[in-house]
């Protein structure tokens, strides 16, 4: 989260607005900072630097002492839940279409699909099912339903 404060806005841009967690259940606002701030992370890079980020985040970013998650890149995806995952936020008010749970699992194989079709034309062995495909998804959405420009 963005905080309204000089230091922040001047740094990672627009403080955050409450529309952009309307999907976060449970709300995860706090005043520590562990890494840079992902709230504006969407769009921001190809899906192949986020790829090679997580395998060697120092290729990406050298320097960098972020730990590697190889495991993302060969760990299969359980999608087993994701219906009832679905069921329960809804339950906890989150905006989802009746019936989406029952489409939820095709939408998320057709974003992976997308994705993984975008690495492997890059060069990259990737395959839909795969963790490290959720976490591209994830990471390419966070800060896009509120795009602000740079000063």
């Amino acid at each position: 989260m963005v905080r309204p404060f000089r230091s922040e806005t001047e740094r990672y841009w627009e403080y955050s607005k409450a529309g952009e967690f309307v999907y976060d259940h449970p709300f995860l606002w706090g005043s520590k900072r562990t890494g840079p701030d992902l709230h504006r992370l969407g769009g921001k890079y190809p899906n192949l630097w986020h790829y090679l980020h997580m395998n060697e985040p120092s290729s990406m970013s050298p320097g960098s002492i972020m730990p590697s998650y190889p495991w993302l890149l060969t760990q299969d995806l359980d999608t087993a839940t994701t219906a009832s995952k679905i069921r329960a936020m809804q339950s906890l008010g989150v905006p989802y279409p009746p019936g989406y749970d029952l489409r939820a699992g095709d939408d998320l194989r057709m974003q992976a699909e997308l994705i993984a079709g975008d690495l492997v034309k890059e060069g990259a062995p990737a395959e839909p099912g795969k963790e490290i495909i959720a976490l591209i998804a994830y990471l390419q959405r966070l800060g896009t339903d509120i795009k602000v420009s740079r000063r």
